[in-house]
Formats: structure tokens, C-alpha cells, sequence
């Protein structure tokens, strides 16, 4: 069977990170650099609770039942389903490579340059850079500019900075 992306969910982030690595194919947790008011440098989840894996259906399933009924061995997990059929909900792979992107430590927070031409909901597609082929919505917040992708069912991630010659409006 093929291996897939998955988002789940855990109250104990590092015991379920050392778990899933031994038996997922590769494992995402999205993690920034903070600076604490101490000058210390530290890393903190982007999306509190929340792994992404790469493994077998099976394999996940298996692991979420050990979880609930062995606490004490394994750690429980949640797998992000769909809430019409409650099927187990696959993220693709242009999703992960976006939280990979958002973060790497050279990305920076910034807004979309201003531009009149692009309005609030507004959807738009990148056309060059590193978030080539992304599309989302122009949304403000903090009275700046953002282009907002959503990650079906997980989460909502701010773009970085694009500059407006790198979009085009969409119908």
C-alpha cells in the first residue's frame, strides 16, 4: 500500500514524535525560532499539537488503537478524518511542502506589498518564487496585506512576503 501524508493530532508532542518516527516514513512537525526575553533562542510548534506523518493507512490505524487502549505504552493520537464519512483525511504533498517552506528559518512574516489592485478574499495564485502554483486569498490582518492558504481540515497559514508582480487574480 502506498504511504500518505496525514495530519493527527496529540496532547504530548514529543513522546508522539519519538514514537511515529520508528514507524513512519518520514515525519513533519513545523516548528519557528522564537527569541524568549532571556536573548534565548528556542524552537515552538507553528501549530500547537499537531504532526504530520508519512506512513501506510494501516499502519496509522493501528497505532491510534494502540494509543487509546495502552495509554501507558503508547501515546494517544487522534487522526484528522473527514467529518462526512469520518474516513481518515490524506493532506497532499504540495501542503507539506508549504509548512516546509513556512518553516525553514530564512522565511520572515511579512505582508503583500501594497497593491490596490487586490482586494480583501480575493483568490490569487503565486507565479514565481518559492510558492509557485500556491492559491489563496487575500486576507488582512493587522491592517496588512497576507495571502492566506488553507490546509483542508488542519489549519490556515499566513504567507510570507510576496511581492504583487508575483500574483494573478483569479476568477
Amino acid at each position: 500500500m502506498n504511504e500518505e501524508w496525514y495530519a493527527i493530532r496529540t496532547r504530548h508532542e514529543q513522546k508522539a514524535e519519538r514514537q511515529l518516527s520508528e514507524i513512519c516514513s518520514d515525519l513533519l512537525v513545523p516548528r519557528e525560532t522564537i527569541q524568549t526575553e532571556e536573548r534565548r533562542r528556542r524552537s515552538r510548534w507553528l501549530i500547537p499539537h499537531v504532526l504530520f506523518v508519512k506512513t501506510t493507512p494501516d499502519k496509522l490505524l493501528e497505532f491510534e488503537r494502540k494509543g487509546r487502549e495502552c495509554p501507558e505504552m503508547n501515546v494517544p493520537i487522534w487522526i484528522y478524518r473527514y467529518p462526512k464519512d469520518n474516513s481518515i483525511q490524506k493532506i497532499p504533498e504540495s501542503s507539506i511542502h508549504l509548512l516546509r517552506l513556512l518553516s525553514s528559518d530564512d522565511t520572515t512574516r511579512c505582508e503583500v506589498y501594497h497593491n490596490t489592485e487586490f482586494r480583501a478574499n480575493q483568490k490569487v495564485r503565486v507565479t514565481s518564487g518559492p510558492f509557485q502554483g500556491y492559491e489563496g486569498h487575500v486576507v488582512r490582518v493587522r491592517k496588512n496585506k497576507h495571502v492566506a492558504v488553507r490546509i483542508e481540515g488542519v489549519c490556515m497559514v499566513l504567507l510570507p512576503f510576496i511581492h504583487p508582480s508575483l500574483l494573478t487574480p483569479m476568477s
